[in-house]
């Protein structure tokens, strides 16, 4: 309900992704019916009744094989995952999903980090495998193009290097909590802490040149801070001008021209500036993030109650009670 109110309140389009580790909070479970399978399949059923527009397949989801995952991804459920294979090759799950909202077309793609076990039947393909095509590809159908990742940070971080094309990485790193967005290259990479402590919102002003504006804007004030810094380095420098030592002349001397030359750097990156922001092709896409704690106290929606009913029903059905 808190999430519905949310978007309801902005009116905006938006799409509700996770990049996985969702179903099971650990590596594996025994077959059979169990609480944590009851469990399972009910957040399948709240993420589909919450209309979820896709769900990459992360380590954790594979816990108990790929029967649930199959079954859900039958009835409709939008798994994603371009590196799980069969014995075939072929892709167990759906690489990737092209998704309108509002005016804009978002590709989402789908990479399952390392297991610990493969479940019988499963080929695990690395990145670099898969990867480059996809995003060749899909870059040319899409407006935004997003990678719903359990990879390590580190393969994020060299996902986001080697593909300009990429906008956004969501992560499902288990050793993370919420990470506020880090810019790399023009990738934005961000994650939100796992088993629903948070929802996190990234609100975005998308342009046509799709380039973020953030890291400018950055940048801008890092050439600021190094030129109060060079100004009051000089200042110093100007309090000793009886030393006259021929080595601390060049040293001022080098101090001055690494001012001018950031001066020179401020003044072209507002100029730069300003011809964006009259030009919506180059004006930067800039973006808003917040993570929300989600509250328990706060009323479940109709739908989403009766679920979790039921999966507690079937609980005790499970559970022997002694008289």
């Amino acid at each position: 309900m808190q999430i519905k109110n949310i978007t309801t309140e902005q009116q905006k389009p938006y799409l509700f992704l996770d990049s996985g580790n969702l179903l099971f909070k650990q590596a594996q479970i025994a077959g059979g019916p169990s609480r944590e399978q009851l469990t399972a399949a009910g957040i399948i059923k709240i993420y589909t009744a919450m209309k979820v527009d896709a769900v990459a397949v992360a380590p954790l989801d594979l816990a108990s094989g790929l029967a649930l995952l199959q079954t859900s991804q039958k009835q409709g459920f939008p798994w994603l995952s371009a590196n799980l294979l069969d014995q075939k090759g072929l892709p167990l799950f759906q690489p990737v999903r092209i998704k309108k909202i509002g005016r804009i077309k978002a590709g989402i793609i789908g990479l399952t980090g390392a297991l610990s076990t493969l479940p019988p039947g499963i080929t695990r393909a690395e990145w670099q495998t898969v990867l480059p095509a996809l995003i060749e590809k899909t870059s040319h159908q899409c407006d935004i193009l997003i990678l719903l990742s359990s990879l390590s940070p580190a393969e994020n971080q060299a996902i986001a290097q080697q593909f300009p094309a990429l906008h956004l990485i969501l992560a499902a790193n288990l050793g993370s909590g919420n990470m506020n967005p880090q810019q790399v290259n023009n990738t934005l990479i961000t994650q939100t802490d796992r088993q629903g402590k948070y929802q996190g919102f990234l609100t975005i002003d998308w342009n046509r040149g799709g380039r973020w504006g953030k890291a400018r804007e950055e940048e801008f004030n890092n050439l600021r801070n190094r030129l109060g810094a060079l100004d009051w380095q000089l200042q110093r420098m100007e309090k000793r001008k009886g030393l006259q030592q021929p080595d601390y002349i060049e040293k001022m001397k080098q101090v001055e021209r690494d001012r001018e030359t950031v001066a020179q750097q401020i003044k072209f990156l507002e100029q730069s500036l300003a011809t964006a922001s009259t030009d919506k092709k180059t004006s930067p896409c800039i973006f808003n993030n917040n993570f929300l704690a989600l509250q328990r106290s706060m009323p479940e929606a109709p739908e989403i109650k009766a679920i979790v009913t039921e999966i507690k029903q079937q609980m005790n059905s499970l559970t022997p009670i002694n008289k």
